[in-house]
């Protein structure tokens, strides 16, 4: 019937290996069938795909399912009028650009409200998920932050230094020693450069003796895929070229950073005590490190979370909020402090860094456990 309705591409998929394999999978159990039909709809080219603008979650509200199925549609229609001809140089490209015209288009209904457009219900509609997904003090926390979080950003005088410092120094190669750590002479010109001395323990011109540049390295490398050893030096990955060219880009990535992705082996713990400290930051102000734990400890008690790896409860929080520190001194977000004890205070830019993280954390994708 599609065949003599000239819908030849519709009768190869349905006769195709693939389909077969979807029918096969589903005789063995509907689990199974799902995945395997899942995994045939990730690898169609009439599947929307992630763009600049958004990555698709394989958990939507109802705005994202929406908007996902009306750019599927347009997708198969561009396919089937020849307007994207698979296969032909750019077409990836072309796919993408629809994709963004579709979700920045007016919303598909009578409200006319400013900004109504796909993209914009599906942000707001990830930032409720956001709060309401929380519960107990931490939900408290989240809602009370949304208002400044939608606010437009205020004007950052010199976003993320030490980031942009390090970004530089790769562009060109950042020397390493036979252990590959960065050599001395950086070393100790990130100290002087950032007023790191009171940071930095034994010899400090090793790189491991200096915490904040340790932890810089190891944010740009592992968490934001921004630089990467290549034999004896450090280099920019394309992403940290991305970033070294705009600014943008890199204040988004770099901030991200602060809390980080919560998608690699066991981080939820961490990631969430992250979360919810910067929450308690913003909201109640600078707090000792001693009661900031005390708070931290409470909120992620009456969450479920239990003592890990032998390590109770209060020790665990007491380490995040130590590593925390580490990550936004880093970053050069935290205000200067003499003593460890001292409290966590932000900057002007550490404030608006740290919203900027929150926010990240709000509008990502979201996916099963198993991932898509």
């Amino acid at each position: 019937m599609l065949l003599l309705a000239g819908l030849d591409r519709y009768a190869e998929v349905c006769a195709s290996p693939q389909t077969e394999r979807i029918i096969a999978a589903y005789g063995a159990g509907h689990s199974k069938g799902i995945a395997a039909y899942t995994d045939a709809i990730d690898s169609s080219r009439a599947t929307p795909p992630d763009t600049d603008l958004l990555a698709w979650g394989s958990v939507m509200g109802s705005n994202e399912r929406a908007a996902y199925d009306a750019c599927a549609a347009a997708l198969e229609l561009a396919i089937t009028s020849g307007e994207i001809r698979v296969g032909v140089s750019g077409w990836k490209i072309k796919r993408a650009a629809l994709v963004d015209r579709w979700l920045t288009r007016a919303a598909p209904d009578d409200r006319q409200l400013p900004d109504d457009n796909w993209l914009s219900r599906i942000s707001a509609e990830r930032i409720d998920d956001w709060v309401r997904s929380s519960s107990g003090e931490r939900a408290e926390l989240a809602a009370a932050i949304v208002p400044q979080m939608l606010e437009p950003p205020a004007p950052v005088r010199d976003p993320l230094p030490t980031l942009c410092w390090l970004l530089g120094r790769a562009a060109d190669g950042i020397p390493l020693t036979a252990r590959h750590y960065i050599a001395p002479t950086l070393v100790g010109e990130a100290v002087d450069r950032f007023g790191w001395g009171n940071h930095a323990s034994g010899r400090r011109r090793q790189e491991l003796h200096v915490v904040p540049l340790h932890t810089l390295r190891t944010l740009a490398t592992r968490e934001m895929g921004a630089i990467k050893r290549s034999g004896g030096q450090l280099v920019l990955t394309r992403t940290g070229k991305l970033m070294a060219a705009d600014p943008a880009v890199q204040w988004h990535i770099g901030t991200s950073a602060v809390i980080g992705p919560d998608d690699g082996p066991g981080p939820e713990f961490a990631v969430a005590a992250r979360e919810a400290a910067l929450l308690l930051t913003l909201v109640q102000g600078p707090l000792g490190y001693e009661e900031l734990t005390v708070r931290l400890t409470r909120i992620m008690s009456g969450e479920g979370w239990a003592a890990r790896s032998g390590v109770s409860l209060a020790a665990a929080a007491c380490r995040e909020v130590h590593l925390l520190r580490h990550r936004l001194r880093a970053l050069d977000l935290l205000a200067p402090a003499d003593v460890l004890a001292a409290p966590v205070a932000l900057t002007q830019e550490g404030t608006v860094g740290a919203l900027s993280a929150l926010l990240a954390r709000a509008l990502r994708p979201r996916h099963h456990p198993a991932g898509r």
